[in-house]
């Protein structure tokens, strides 16, 4: 068996492979081109909210998830797309397991610069092969759950600013976890710099980094 591997795309874009090479996609959206999914597949597909770096239908479809699990606001704006996926329904709260995987939904504050407030906007909490793997998505604002007892693998957070936590906010907000093995920064497309901050404030801290381009 070969070890839990997660590969990042652009943005916060993400899969996760477990060790049986079940694969789980998640928020992989308009800032990755169709070109570079290619001949990349996944088995189930999660999206924490409606913004089209997080959820495109062109990145959707050719990853052809047999099931993708999305919130009701993304649902509403199906229309007429025809997705070959099978399309499941959480929110907030809600506990699944996606074959050996288990994934927690919680509740993330985009803050006050999204030009409309969204309705939902999830945070996961993944576990597989024994890992736990906490991904912030669009986090501005400290939310969902409390971290402070919170033993992770790897973390995920935004670090790109105005929309998301910057890297100080990041940084400030990984200290609070009770364990992290390691903490990968995202959503940082048009800030790259604020990768490198976070990247510069983590190893200062002794706080071990790792950032994963394909």
């Amino acid at each position: 068996n070969k070890p839990m591997k997660l590969t990042k795309f652009e943005q916060s874009g993400f899969i996760l492979e477990t060790n049986d090479g079940f694969r789980l996609a998640f928020d992989i959206g308009n800032k990755t081109p169709v070109e570079k999914l290619n001949g990349i597949t996944a088995d189930a597909m999660l999206v924490s909210h409606i913004h089209g770096d997080h959820f495109s239908f062109e990145q959707i479809k050719t990853l052809s998830p047999k099931k993708l699990y999305l919130n009701a606001e993304c649902i509403e704006t199906l229309g007429e797309e025809t997705l070959t996926s099978e399309i499941l329904t959480v929110k907030v709260g809600d506990e699944i397991n996606v074959d050996s995987i288990k994934v927690q939904f919680f509740n993330v504050d985009h803050g006050p610069n999204v030009s409309a407030p969204l309705k939902e906007n999830f945070g996961f909490i993944i576990t597989a092969d024994n890992k736990t793997v906490y991904f912030a998505g669009d986090m501005f604002y400290e939310s969902g759950v409390d971290v402070t007892n919170l033993e992770v693998d790897i973390v995920l957070l935004p670090v790109g600013t105005f929309y998301t936590f910057g890297p100080q906010e990041a940084f400030d907000f990984a200290k609070k976890f009770k364990r992290i093995g390691k903490v990968t920064p995202m959503h940082y497309e048009k800030t790259p710099e604020t990768r490198e901050e976070f990247i510069k404030l983590a190893v200062a801290e002794g706080i071990n980094t790792e950032s994963y381009i394909l």
